[in-house]
């Protein structure tokens, strides 16, 4: 198993529900007045428990899912606000993968940003997967970043859309910004090229083009 499989595999939950908003994964009460790591105390908080605190039957609250590092949910995860408490909530209770067939625009961001993959597969992977996470006592899966490949024991793959820049992310701790920096003998190779295919468009004396 390679480090970025070992990073990210594990027990998955499946929460087979579509449009769960970020609302949802963590109420608004539990976005204030709280440190790292501990927003996983409002992680889907009004699915795992009552007004008077007491534990509901929510999968995440069930052996052995309480201790899943993989969520297999529905479609248009994470959608509505911005807030990324949602994410830091998954990440804090030991989620380091969410797989869907679709997520909300900037949850998806902000998970590359907190280390979070989320990996967005076709649905019909993802049905069988959450048939596959309710029908056997556990499921384990082996996500690989490299090979953009999700396996289970009988080891049938199943591939996720990931482009280079996030999977750099992931696989090196960081920003957007410092994973096209590592792109940059790319970066300079195609400038190269652009300025021999369209001297025209250079701005005299700096090498670079006038639409960047």
């Amino acid at each position: 198993m390679s480090p970025s499989a070992a990073d990210f595999s594990g027990l998955a939950a499946s929460l087979d529900v579509a449009n769960v908003d970020t609302d949802s994964i963590i109420p608004i009460q539990y976005c204030i007045n709280r440190d790292r790591p501990h927003f996983d105390v409002g992680l889907f908080r009004n699915w795992r428990f009552d007004e008077d605190g007491q534990a509901l039957d929510f999968v995440l609250n069930r052996e052995p899912w309480n201790k899943a590092r993989i969520l297999i949910a529905g479609p248009n995860f994470g959608c509505g606000s911005s807030r990324e408490m949602a994410v830091w909530a998954l990440a804090d209770f030991g989620i380091r993968c969410v797989i869907a067939p679709g997520f909300g625009e900037i949850f998806y961001n902000n998970c590359f940003h907190n280390g979070v993959l989320a990996a967005t597969v076709s649905a019909v992977d993802c049905e069988q997967l959450h048939q596959l996470a309710t029908s056997e006592p556990y499921l384990d899966l082996i996500i690989d970043v490299v090979a953009k490949s999700i396996r289970h024991r009988d080891d049938t793959a199943i591939t996720f859309e990931l482009d280079e820049m996030r999977s750099s992310m992931l696989l090196d701790g960081v920003d957007p910004i410092t994973a096209t920096l590592h792109r940059i003998d790319t970066i300079e190779a195609f400038e190269a090229r652009d300025r021999a295919r369209r001297p025209w468009a250079q701005i005299p004396g700096t090498g670079s083009s006038t639409n960047t």
